[in-house]
C-alpha cells in the first residue's frame, strides 16, 4: 500500500527559482541514489556472504570443493567490487557538491547562501551509505571459511598460470581473472583522492566544521531518543554516524577528543549493535583500525569499560526479558476495538488515535526485536552460555513479534481504509506549520536570502500537496533544510516538524517497516534454541496455537537462505534447514504425541485390569486434544504439518501391525479405535483384518523340500492323525493335517504326489533319499558290536522267558538301558538308545507322511473327494 512516484525528480522540483531547483535537485538525486545503494546491499549482497560456508556435509569438504564453492560466489564478489566502486563515485560526488556549497570564500560560490543551513538529511544518507561498507567489511572479515577458500582459489589460479599443460590455460587467458581478483581485494572508499576535478575537499575548513556540527547534533539526537524507541532504526543510525565520524577524521586528517567522548557516550547508550544476522559490531575495535587519529582515544581501558558495560547490559536484559511480551496483547485488543469504527465516521481525534495505535505496534516490534537480537547475539559474541529460562523467554519474544505482524496482517482492510486518511491528516499538520512559517517570511522584507527561503517553502508545500512518496518526502526534507535559516522556523516549529515528518515517514512506509521489524532470520544462526522450545511446548501445552508464530519466524530464514550462491543447487540450503527443523518437530512433538495418545488409549481400554492409580488429583492428566485439534502449520512454505493426520496415520499403522501379529486381540484395537474417535476426534481407517487366521498352513511342497527339518521339529498324533510342531518361539504351534495337504494339492497340482510317494523317474524323491540316510544310520547302530551283543543276549533271554510269561521282564529292560547309558550321553543328556528312538520316530513320521492317505478313515472318503475336486482317492493310494 506504499505510494509510489510516476514523475521524475526533474519534474517534481519546480520551485520557480533555478538556483534553488539546482541545489535541491542535485542533493535529492544523490540522497535517492544513496538510499537505493543501501537497499541493494541489504537485499543482494549481505545474505550471500553471510551464509557462505553453510551447508557443508558432515563428512567435510571433498578435494577441490572449496575452490568450486568460491568459483560459484565469484560473480557475487565481483558485484561487491563494482558496488564499492559505485559507492566510491557517489561519496566523492557528494563531497564535491557539499564543497561547492560550503566555500570558504562566500563570494566565489555561485549557489545559494548556506551560512546557516545544515543539510543533515544529506549527511544521514552519506553515513548510511558508508555504514554499508562497514557491514560488508565485517561480514567478509569475520567469515573464516571465505578467507580459507579465497586463499586456496588464489593458489589454484597461480598454479594454473604456471602449469599450462596441466590446466590447459595460458597466462594471457588468465589475466582477466587475475585482474578481477585484484579488484576484489584492493577497493577502498575512505582512502580515495577527493581533491580532483578542480575541487579541494580536504582543506575546506568550512565544510570540516559543518560536518562536525552535523555529527555532534546527530549524536545528541540519538542519545535523546535512545530511551523512547520512537525512531525505530537507532542501530543503523549509530553505525551511520560512526561511519561519518571516521570519514570526517580520515578525509580532513584531524583529531577531535570531544568527538571521541561523544561517540563513547553514544556506544554506552547502544551496547549491542547488530549489523546483519548474528554479527555484533564492536565500534571501539573498528575505529582504531579505520581512523588512526582516533585510535589512541579508544585505548585498551576504554574498550574494557565498554565491554564491561555490554556484559552488564546483557545481564539486565536477560533478567527483564520475560516481561517484554506482556504489553502486546493489550495493544492488539485496542487495535481491534479501534477497527470497529469506519473511517467515514472518524474525526481528527479518532484519526490521531488510530495513527498512534498503528505506530505503537511498529515501535513495539522494533523494541521486541532489539531485545531478542541483543540477548541472542551477545550470548554468542561474549561466549556466555544461555540458560533454559532465558532461551524460553527469547522464544516468547519471537512469538510476540510474529503476533504483532499477524495482527497487522489481520487488519489489512483497516490499513487500506485508514492509511490514506492518516497520511492526509499528518500531512495537514505539517502543512499548517509550513503555511505559518511562509506567512511570516512573506510579511517580512524580502531579500535574496528570504527569497530563497520562500521558494524552498513553496517547494515543500508542493511536495505535501501530493501523495507521500519516497521521492516527495526526500525533496521536502532537503528543501526544509534549505528553508531553516534566518530564524524562518521557530524552535517549537522545528521540534513539531521533526515529530510530524517522522510520523509521516512511518505512515507511508508502515508495511515495509513492519516486515523489517518482524523479520526473524536471525534464528537461522541460533537454531539450538528450537529443541528447548519444542520440549517445553509439549511439556506445558500452554497456548498451543503459538507454535504457528514460531514456525512463521522460522519461515523468515528462507529469505536469507535463498540468497545462497555457493552450493550447486540454489535451494539446497533451504532443503537442509527444512529437514533439520522437521526433524526437531517430529522427534520432540509429533512422535511423543503419538506415544502419549496410544498410551492413554491403552490405559483407558484396559481400565478393568489392575493398573496403577490414575487419580487426577494425585497424578495430573494431560489433555492432548487441543494439540491434536490444532490447525495444520506451514514449514518453510514447502510442507504443511497436521498433528491430527500424523497421529491418525500412526494409530492406523500400529493397530494394523499388532492385529496382524495377534489376530485374537482385534476386539481390543477396535475399542481403542472407537475411543480415539470419541475422545480425540481421531478417525482411523479400519484394518479390515479377520478375527482369526485364514492361513492355509504349512505347504506340503515346502515340507518335502526340507524333510529333514520337518521330521526334526514335528511330532505325530496317532489318535487324531495330524502332525504338530514340537516347540515354537511364539504363542502358536503349527499343525499339518489332511486339510493342509488338500490345499497344497489344490495350489500346486497333482504333480507333487509323485515327489511325495516316490513315483516318476524324472522327479526328485526327497522322501526316499531321506529314508536312505536314516536307514543307513539305523543299520550302523544295530551292527555295532556293543549294541549287537547286548541285543543278542536279551533275545536269548526272551526266548527262554516267553514260555512262562507274556511280556519281557522289566528288570532286564532297565538293566539294558543302564548298560547303554554307560556308553556315553550327549550334552542334552540323551543316551544312544534315546537317539535311536528319535531315529525310529523320524523314519516312522516320514513313512506316515509319504503314505498319508492310508491314515484317512474310510468314512471320510467322501469329504476328501469334495476337497480335492476331480482328483481321485484311489489315484492317491
Amino acid at each position: 500500500m506504499a505510494p509510489f512516484e510516476h514523475l521524475s525528480l526533474v519534474r517534481l522540483v519546480q520551485s520557480g527559482n533555478k538556483v534553488v531547483n539546482k541545489v535541491v535537485l542535485a542533493l535529492s538525486a544523490l540522497c535517492l541514489e544513496a538510499s537505493q545503494l543501501v537497499e541493494e546491499a541489504r537485499t543482494q549482497l549481505y545474505p550471500a556472504i553471510t551464509i557462505y560456508g553453510s551447508g557443508v556435509s558432515a563428512e567435510g569438504e571433498k578435494t577441490g570443493e572449496s575452490q568450486t564453492s568460491l568459483s560459484r560466489i565469484l560473480p557475487k564478489l565481483h558485484h561487491i567490487a563494482c558496488y564499492v566502486q559505485r559507492v566510491q563515485k557517489v561519496v566523492r560526488n557528494i563531497m564535491h557538491q557539499m564543497t561547492s556549497l560550503y566555500q570558504p570564500d562566500r563570494k566565489t560560490s555561485g549557489a545559494v547562501d548556506v551560512s546557516d543551513v545544515h543539510f543533515q538529511v544529506m549527511y544521514e544518507h552519506l553515513g548510511s551509505l558508508l555504514g554499508t561498507l562497514i557491514t560488508l567489511d565485517e561480514v567478509v572479515v569475520t567469515n573464516s571459511v571465505l578467507h580459507e577458500h579465497w586463499g586456496a582459489y588464489r593458489r589454484l589460479v597461480r598454479s594454473a598460470a604456471s602449469d599450462q599443460h596441466r590446466f590447459g590455460q595460458d597466462k594471457a587467458s588468465l589475466m582477466p581473472l587475475e585482474k578481477l581478483l585484484a579488484d576484489v581485494e584492493t577497493v577502498s572508499v575512505l582512502r580515495q583522492v577527493y581533491d580532483c576535478d578542480g575541487v579541494v575537499v580536504t582543506r575546506n575548513g568550512v565544510l570540516r566544521e559543518e560536518v562536525m556540527t552535523v555529527i555532534q547534533g546527530w549524536c545528541g539526537q540519538l542519545e535523546q531518543s535512545s530511551g523512547e524507541g520512537w525512531w525505530c532504526d537507532n542501530q543503523t543510525q549509530v553505525v551511520g554516524v560512526t561511519a561519518l565520524a571516521v570519514f570526517h577524521q580520515v578525509v580532513f586528517n584531524c583529531q577531535d577528543k570531544r568527538l571521541a567522548r561523544t561517540l563513547a557516550n553514544l556506544f554506552k547508550k547502544f551496547p549491542c549493535i547488530t549489523l546483519v544476522g548474528s554479527m555484533v559490531w564492536l565500534p571501539e575495535r573498528h575505529i582504531p583500525s579505520a581512523a588512526p587519529t582516533l585510535g589512541h582515544l579508544f585505548d585498551r581501558k576504554t574498550q574494557d569499560a565498554l565491554l564491561a558495560h555490554r556484559t552488564s547490559h546483557l545481564t539486565h536484559k536477560t533478567q527483564a526479558i520475560a516481561k517484554e511480551a506482556q504489553t502486546v496483547c493489550g495493544w492488539a485488543v485496542n487495535l481491534d476495538a479501534a477497527a470497529r469504527k469506519h473511517s467515514s465516521q472518524m474525526n481528527n481525534q479518532d484519526l490521531n488515535q488510530r495513527a498512534s495505535l498503528l505506530f505503537q505496534g511498529l515501535i513495539m516490534a522494533h523494541t521486541v526485536k532489539y531485545n531478542m537480537e541483543t540477548v541472542l547475539n551477545l550470548h554468542t559474541a561474549l561466549s556466555r552460555p544461555m540458560g533454559k529460562a532465558c532461551a524460553l523467554s527469547v522464544c516468547s519474544l519471537v512469538e510476540s513479534l510474529k503476533a504483532i505482524e499477524h495482527t497487522y496482517h489481520r487488519h489489512n482492510s483497516l490499513l487500506a481504509d485508514s492509511l490514506p486518511h492518516v497520511i492526509q491528516y499528518l500531512t495537514y499538520q505539517v502543512l499548517a506549520i509550513i503555511s505559518a512559517a511562509k506567512s511570516r517570511v512573506s510579511n517580512s522584507r524580502l531579500d535574496a536570502q528570504r527569497l530563497d527561503i520562500l521558494m524552498a517553502l513553496n517547494l515543500v508545500e508542493q511536495m505535501l500537496s501530493g501523495s507521500g512518496t519516497k521521492e516527495r518526502r526526500l525533496v521536502m526534507r532537503v528543501a526544509l533544510s534549505l528553508a531553516n535559516q534566518a530564524r524562518a522556523l521557530r524552535d517549537e516549529d522545528i521540534s513539531s516538524l521533526l515529530v510530524g515528518l517522522r510520523r509521516l515517514d512511518l505512515a507511508c512506509e508502515l508495511q515495509v517497516r513492519i516486515r523489517k521489524a518482524s523479520d526473524c532470520a536471525v534464528l537461522y544462526h541460533h537454531t539450538v534454541i528450537l529443541p528447548t522450545y519444542l520440549t517445553h511446548y509439549l511439556h506445558t501445552l500452554e497456548r498451543v496455537h503459538r507454535i504457528h508464530f514460531m514456525l512463521a519466524a522460522v519461515q523468515d530464514c528462507a529469505g536469507l537462505l535463498e540468497g545462497c550462491c555457493h552450493l550447486a543447487a540454489p535451494d539446497q540450503l533451504v532443503t537442509q534447514f527444512k529437514e533439520e527443523v522437521y526433524g526437531y518437530i517430529k522427534e520432540l512433538v509429533l512422535d511423543k504425541v503419538c506415544q502419549e495418545v496410544e498410551t492413554e488409549l491403552r490405559l483407558s481400554t484396559h481400565s478393568h485390569l489392575q493398573l496403577d492409580s490414575r487419580n487426577p488429583f494425585h497424578t495430573p492428566l494431560r489433555d492432548l486434544s487441543p494439540l491434536v485439534a490444532l490447525e495444520p502449520f506451514c514449514l518453510l512454505s514447502a510442507a504443511f504439518i497436521s498433528v491430527k493426520d500424523y497421529v491418525e496415520q500412526y494409530l492406523e499403522r500400529t493397530f494394523y501391525a499388532l492385529t496382524v501379529v495377534a489376530p485374537h486381540d482385534w476386539r481390543t484395537y477396535e475399542e481403542m479405535r472407537n475411543l480415539a474417535a470419541s475422545k480425540y476426534n481421531l478417525f482411523t481407517v479400519p484394518s479390515h483384518l479377520p478375527s482369526h487366521t485364514l492361513d492355509q498352513g504349512v505347504d506340503v511342497l515346502e515340507i518335502m523340500r526340507n524333510i529333514h527339518v520337518f521330521v526334526r521339529h514335528y511330532l505325530y498324533n496317532l489318535n487324531q492323525q495330524f502332525f504338530i510342531e514340537a516347540a515354537s518361539n511364539n504363542k502358536h504351534l503349527n499343525t499339518v493335517n489332511i486339510k493342509h495337504i488338500a490345499n497344497s494339492i489344490r495350489t500346486h497340482g497333482a504333480g507333487i504326489i509323485n515327489t511325495t510317494v516316490g513315483k516318476g523317474e524324472t522327479k526328485v524323491n526327497f522322501t526316499y533319499q531321506f529314508l536312505r540316510r536314516k536307514f543307513h544310520v539305523f543299520s550302523q547302530f544295530l551292527y555295532d558290536e556293543q549294541i549287537k551283543s547286548r541285543l543278542l543276549k536279551d533275545r536269548q533271554l526272551w526266548r527262554e522267558a516267553k514260555t512262562s510269561q507274556e511280556h519281557f521282564p522289566y528288570e532286564s529292560a532297565e538293566k539294558f538301558n543302564r548298560s547303554i547309558r554307560k556308553l556315553g550321553v550327549t550334552p542334552e543328556g540323551l543316551s544312544y538308545l534315546d537317539q535311536f528312538r528319535g531315529l525310529i520316530s523320524h523314519i516312522g513320521k516320514n513313512n506316515i507322511h509319504s503314505n498319508f492317505v492310508i491314515l484317512i478313515p474310510v468314512s471320510d472318503t467322501t469329504r476328501v473327494k469334495a476337497r480335492l475336486g476331480s482328483l481321485h482317492v484311489n489315484q492317491l493310494c
